[in-house]
């Protein structure tokens, strides 16, 4: 049975789950691991360099053509032992092609498929438990099959999060045929049962479940039909230690000119990066890579440090060299910056994403001259107004680049201009303009106030196209609303935080589904196409490929609960944000991880996406982290029948939106906090010469066998600052923590002044308040 888990990234889940496994045999998901992987192969004809095993390698590079000058190609799989099959993914089918398809049952063969017009590649059928399969394909011309996949029935499937839960988020998962009050349990690896509940409307929720050994763990459904989960882990950073690797690996690996830039130059556009770039390959003007990178820095800085993640891509090219201890985050935010200043952009969008730069930079001072910033800070004022944007742009809208105007113009379902885009840039510069000295800060406010204040009295969020019908980059709305009411309260247009309300309701009300997956409307489940208007009866045949939007939606959700004050609507925000991510990793009808390669770029996936785009304009099958895919129109409520993967292929703009997601996960779950010098109260006063703790949360615990150390930021009665170190509590904890002496240091507090403590940085910094008495 341990077969059903092929490449459990954890070796001593082969050993452990044993017991678990055993006890359930009959509640084994077969239903979502390809049963032909691997296994023994034969056809005809026989052709030397086109061997059948192509068929079952697990390798799209591979792949096995039909030959023309047969009638009838045939290839048979030996299964190994008896399955209840119920369908084959034939991925390379050519529409107009006959395919029949038999197994061997009870010493015979029986046909179970003969269609000469097969519509999809997934096939389905009636289940039959057989151990061989034949297929027969009839082609006029040669045909190339790069994997053939077999899938077996299991009456009670089980979705959840593969890669694991965070001890203190919500953890659900979906039972999609599984009937009210009906028992599922916990079970650990060896076969015990720590927890227990009840389904409801398919879902179970185990949130209260807060153990103190990572697993791993699995789901079994009791009932008439029995089922049980993938394994998986329950810690306190599960989510991040899987994630904030590749997120950067896929930054580091996608970017134009593999890193080296010594052949661009701004004035020959033959050397411009490939494909719709211009910093990173096939982006695109609208993919939003500065305020991504610089959002996760500064959300969880201590995270991307050079000793939790060592430097690994090379920057040839660039024109400054920053310290070895620059972190990695940091360059690829200085690799952004170089590119678009050499290249003297003036989309809209691209001096949008240097204004997130210029009001960042005194964090990012110490690792980047200050000659860059003075360069990108006096380009962007000059500039900022122009009406041109004839440097970088495709599927653009009709419209002046001048970014103090109102924009009236919403984008589509490309993704390419989302509601209120300007309004954080042009707050940003209002903050560098008091910096600067400027006597025309108040531009840039009054911009950002005209425009926040037209989306309040003129976005619909009925509207579809106004909510998830900006496929990827929905966030970048509600992040810029969040942002003014959160930076400038007492200053923000009226009706700010009720817009944010209503948005959380529509929101809120279309998730109310056995995947808590926030639909496109009342009644359609995905963006159909960048034709789709406010009409939610419109239905083309086709759905978007929206890996985007989903891993994306913990930026906007957590960006809404962190201004608003009802509990419920917080709670229920928290909920979604997780869910969302929880079905990137797997809890969807498909039963997939988005990434194709999750087996090898995310720890403790289990199943990766259906298949990878070949070549494309990004190149992105050797770069690691990719959101290749996301469950189409027709998968959704559940119907694993029509789970064709559809349209696939990978984007910067989809990890870019993810990128954001994470760095409101981290914002979310981080708090500094001053404590007696025992950690049992929290103090918001204390004495001179008195001990204090300093505790930290955050997800910084990405090593879960080792101790860790973080750093936090004290700030004198005086405003002289200091970096403390802070102590991991236990080698896989929540929290760091340290004790300090006022009367000995680190820092000089006095009476009556005030000690501060923070973590994070520009918008996303949390501070704690300590007065001295």
């Amino acid at each position: 049975m341990l077969s059903t888990f092929p490449n459990i990234p954890v070796y001593l889940r082969m050993l452990t789950l044993t017991v678990v496994l055993l006890l359930h045999r009959d509640a084994v998901q077969a239903q979502l691991v390809n049963l032909a992987k691997g296994k023994a192969v034969s056809g005809y004809p026989v052709i030397a360099d086109n061997p059948f095993q192509h068929l079952v390698d697990g390798n799209d590079a591979t792949v096995w053509n039909t030959s023309p000058a047969a009638p009838v190609n045939h290839f048979e799989v030996n299964l190994g032992k008896p399955y209840a099959i119920d369908r084959v993914l034939l991925r390379g089918f050519r529409g107009k092609d006959k395919v029949r398809i038999q197994v061997l049952t009870g010493g015979s063969w029986k046909e179970v498929f003969n269609n000469p017009q097969p519509d999809k590649a997934l096939i389905a059928f009636e289940p039959v438990t057989a151990d061989q399969i034949r297929v027969e394909y009839s082609a006029k011309q040669a045909t190339g099959f790069p994997e053939f996949e077999v899938y077996a029935y299991d009456p009670q499937p089980v979705f959840v999060n593969q890669i694991g839960y965070n001890l203190k988020a919500p953890k659900r998962f979906t039972a999609p045929l599984a009937v009210d009050g009906t028992a599922f349990s916990v079970l650990d690896s060896e076969g015990k049962k720590p927890f227990s509940g009840t389904i409801k409307g398919h879902i179970g929720d185990f949130t209260a479940f807060q153990p103190t050994n990572a697993g791993p763990y699995t789901i079994v459904v009791d009932g008439e039909k029995k089922g049980s989960s993938f394994p998986f882990d329950i810690a306190p950073y599960v989510i991040e230690q899987a994630s904030y690797g590749p997120a950067l690996a896929f930054m580091i690996d996608d970017r134009c000119w593999y890193g080296n830039s010594d052949g661009y130059s701004p004035t020959d556009k033959s050397a411009d990066c490939p494909s719709l770039g211009v910093a990173w390959r096939d982006s695109h003007q609208f993919s939003f890579e500065l305020p991504a990178l610089i959002a996760l820095y500064s959300a969880n800085p201590e995270a991307f440090s050079t000793e939790r993640m060592p430097v690994e891509g090379i920057y040839t090219g660039v024109r400054e060299k920053l310290p070895e201890n620059t972190p990695e985050i940091v360059r690829l935010i200085y690799w952004a910056v170089d590119v678009y200043l050499r290249g003297q952009v003036n989309h809209t969008l691209l001096k949008e994403q240097l204004a997130y730069f210029v009001y960042a930079y005194p964090d990012l001072s110490p690792y980047i001259p200050q000659k860059v910033y003075v360069e990108a800070r006096d380009y962007l004022f000059k500039i900022w107004g122009n009406d041109n944007k004839d440097r970088w742009h495709w599927y653009d809208l009709d419209h002046s680049a001048n970014l103090f105007q109102t924009y009236t113009l919403i984008g589509t379902g490309k993704g390419q201009f989302p509601p209120g885009h300007s309004i954080v840039p042009n707050l940003m510069l209002y903050e560098v303009a008091k910096r600067e000295g400027r006597k025309d800060a108040d531009a840039y406010f009054n911009a950002a106030f005209q425009q926040t204040d037209w989306l309040i009295k003129n976005l619909d969020w009925q509207d579809p196209t106004s909510t998830k019908g900006q496929r990827m980059n929905e966030y970048v709305t509600m992040d810029a609303l969040a942002y003014f009411l959160k930076k400038y309260p007492q200053k923000a247009p009226k009706g700010l935080s009720e817009k944010i309300q209503e948005w959380a309701k529509v929101a809120i009300s279309r998730s109310d589904n056995l995947w808590d997956y926030r639909k496109y409307a009342d009644n359609k489940w995905v963006i159909a196409d960048i034709k789709a208007t406010s009409d939610p009866t419109y239905n083309p045949t086709g759905s978007f490929n929206e890996p985007g939007n989903i891993a994306g939606f913990p930026a906007p959700a957590l960006a809404a609960a962190s201004v608003l004050t009802d509990a419920k609507t917080r709670n229920r925000l928290h909920e979604l944000a997780t869910a969302q991510l929880d079905n990137v990793y797997g809890r969807n009808p498909t039963g997939r991880h988005f990434c194709y390669d999750a087996l090898t770029d995310f720890k403790g996936a289990d199943l990766g996406w259906f298949k990878e785009l070949e070549g494309g304009a990004a190149l992105l099958q050797t770069v690691r982290g990719v959101l290749d895919g996301s469950p189409k129109e027709g998968v959704y409520p559940y119907d694993p029948y029509s789970g064709d993967p559809g349209h696939t292929e990978g984007w910067v703009t989809f990890n870019t939106a993810w990128i954001a997601g994470l760095a409101y996960l981290a914002a979310d779950v981080t708090n500094v906090e001053f404590y007696d010098a025992t950690f049992t109260n929290r103090i918001q006063e204390a004495k001179t010469g008195q001990k204090v703790g300093v505790r930290l949360t955050a997800p910084l615990n990405l090593d879960p066998q080792k101790a860790e150390q973080a750093a936090v930021v004290l700030t004198d009665g005086k405003g002289k600052q200091s970096r403390f170190t802070l102590d991991e509590q236990g080698a896989n904890g929540v929290a760091f923590q340290e004790v300090i002496d006022l009367a000995s240091g680190p820092v000089s507090v006095g009476k009556n002044e005030v000690l501060r403590v923070s973590y994070g940085l520009g918008a996303f910094k949390k501070e704690a308040v300590l007065k001295i008495k």
